[in-house]
């Protein structure tokens, strides 16, 4: 079984990662983390594949929310504010995955998209798979209006729990929810689904929160790696 390195970050951490990376390209690391990927995110659903070795430079596209290899040695890299990161793996595979999933991309459904691509281009298995939601912003404090509610009552009438109405065209999302059932949809075992459910808003000691700040002062990273068999 091959082994994995992954981490949430916070406001402080991981500190020595931030001087290597790159927004858009793939760069040096640190020796704990050689090589290191970063996507310029643009909540969409596209998922960007590294199936051979990589190399520093700019990456092509280098514009996605989410990243899969099934390379050793390489730290995918998403950031995230409020939007959520997920981290999968396929350990008998081989193959891991990097998502940021804010509304856009997670109505759009860009964590089914990111499985079924380890799936048709990397050749792991989703019974296999195991799947991490990382900190984001909570059903406590994320109130959406008629541009969230539409696509939501269209593509997800049936899961409930995941919006609750407050007022007329307004309610709450629970972005975490609504993720952790397309990943059981997609076929991922229920017990193989972590969920961590911090409030990236409410937790201003931990995480930055463009809902709570108004805008981007900083963004946490989190990162999973190949680091071996």
């Amino acid at each position: 079984m091959i082994s994995v390195r992954h981490f949430f970050g916070t406001r402080q951490l991981p500190a020595e990662l931030e001087a290597s990376i790159q927004i858009g390209a793939i760069t040096m690391g640190p020796s704990t983390f050689p090589t290191i990927v970063s996507l310029k995110q643009i909540h969409s659903t596209r998922v960007t594949v590294l199936d051979r070795p990589v190399m520093p430079g700019e990456l092509t596209p280098g514009e996605g929310d989410a990243l899969v290899t099934n390379q050793p040695h390489v730290l995918l890299v998403v950031r995230t504010a409020d939007c959520v990161p997920v981290l999968l793996v396929d350990h008998d595979a081989g193959v891991i995955g990097a998502i940021h999933a804010g509304w856009r991309g997670a109505v759009g459904g860009i964590v089914p998209k990111t499985l079924q691509a380890c799936v048709e281009q990397l050749g792991a298995e989703v019974a296999h798979m195991q799947v991490a939601i990382g900190p984001s912003i909570g059903f406590c404090c994320y109130e959406v209006d008629a541009p969230v509610i539409e696509p939501l009552h269209t593509h997800y009438p049936d899961w409930v729990g995941v919006f609750q109405e407050t007022t007329a065209g307004k309610g709450m999302l629970d972005l975490k929810k609504l993720i952790w059932h397309q990943i059981l949809a997609s076929g991922v075992p229920e017990h193989q689904v972590e969920r961590l459910e911090h409030c990236t808003r409410c937790r201003e000691d931990l995480f930055f929160s463009y809902r709570r700040e108004g805008k981007v002062n900083g963004t946490m990273m989190s990162g999973i790696m190949l680091s071996g068999s």
